[in-house]
């Protein structure tokens, strides 16, 4: 370590590059509540905030006095925004991250020692790799040692640690704004949800083709199964408008019919994050919007496909991970490469009444 000159106490500024990934983004979100508190306050005064633009509004309602840094897409950091801080903080894995953190002239950088960038970091971590095998009996044997398959929010607790930063809290938390809060009430409201009423959530998107997805047609049975009288919201992100649009018209017999967030376009991160703390349950695939209605305070029904739960496993509200023991997964994969009756099978092997049941015991 480069001793007390970089330390969070001593005065300096910090800049933190986050993770470009919005499920690792909410991840990391006990670290960083701990490395502020360590600044004096929740705030977030003598810290710059990293992350591509369109993240960074989800952290709208939380760490005011911090400075944001937005950059384009996953990789666009540049040097000349991250002159001037004392620490760099890089709480992403990428080659990238540390070299525009040396070219941007910080004296100390902290970071994970992986992938060829140790030699520009001053202090890091090499995270653990597997031995080959197959891990605890979840997954399939690997051609080279793998990463081990651990927790973001672990990792990320041991990285700050490397500052003198104790993580007392290792849930995820975070807060929507006042103004987000009520404009979504209001739009619950208009759609006949009442301000004391919880709805169920289900993030229905995907990529076209993903591996992670579920079949519309799956979510039409597992919706369909719940009772009919529990207010329904329909979630995606942006250019999966499609997906709310044929999953809703699959469920018009409903005696609510479901809310579609927005229709006209999908709900954004801020709105995201106020729906799911409105929530009695969550239901999504191992995707983005599953961490954040954790970070909200809502308990999730996660269906798992090609990815291994023990990358995103941390404590944090009643959650139930379904998933289907097959030979080729977790592969993390985002496109399945098989095909016929094996394509995708590890999620299509999920039964919609087993995903309703689950959601029905989290509701009570």
């Amino acid at each position: 370590m480069n001793g007390i000159a970089g330390s969070p106490d001593a005065g300096g500024t910090i800049l933190v590059r986050l993770p470009s990934w919005l499920g690792d983004l909410v991840a990391v979100e006990p670290a960083l509540r701990a490395l502020a508190a360590r600044r004096g306050g929740d705030d977030g005064r003598g810290l710059s905030l990293a992350a591509p633009a369109h993240l960074l509004p989800l952290l709208d309602g939380w760490l005011p006095g911090a400075r944001r840094i937005p950059h384009p897409g996953r990789g666009g950091e540049r040097a000349a925004d991250w002159r001037g801080h004392d620490v760099a903080l890089l709480l992403t894995g990428s080659f990238r991250s540390a070299w525009t953190a040396l070219r941007a002239g910080i004296p100390r950088r902290v970071g994970w020692a992986r992938d060829g960038r140790g030699l520009l970091l001053t202090d890091a971590i090499a995270p653990a790799r597997e031995l080959g095998a197959v891990p605890l009996g979840l997954g399939v044997r690997g051609a080279w040692p793998r990463w081990l398959p651990r927790s973001v929010t672990t990792s990320s607790i041991e990285l700050v640690s490397l500052l003198g930063v104790s993580t007392a809290d290792p849930v995820p938390r975070l807060r929507s704004t006042a103004t987000v809060s009520e404009s979504v009430a209001l739009r619950l409201a208009a759609a006949g949800i009442e301000p004391g009423e919880r709805p169920v959530v289900a993030n229905v998107g995907g990529r076209p083709g993903s591996a992670k997805a579920w079949t519309e047609e799956a979510w039409i049975a597992a919706l369909a199964a719940l009772d009919p009288d529990l207010p329904l919201v329909l979630v995606a992100g942006p250019g999966e408008e499609a997906a709310l649009e044929a999953v809703a018209s699959g469920l018009t017999r409903r005696a609510r019919p479901p809310l579609c967030a927005w229709g006209e376009r999908a709900a954004d991160l801020p709105e995201l994050l106020a729906l799911c703390a409105r929530a009695c349950v969550v239901l999504s695939t191992d995707a983005g919007p599953r961490h954040v209605a954790r970070a909200a305070g809502a308990s999730t029904v996660v269906l798992f496909g090609p990815t291994d739960p023990r990358h995103t496993a941390c404590p944090g509200p009643p959650s139930v991970h379904l998933r289907r023991e097959v030979d080729c997964a977790p592969c993390h994969l985002e496109l399945c490469p098989r095909s016929g009756s094996d394509h995708r099978l590890c999620t299509a092997l999920i039964d919609p009444r087993e995903v309703a049941a689950a959601a029905q015991c989290l509701i009570g």
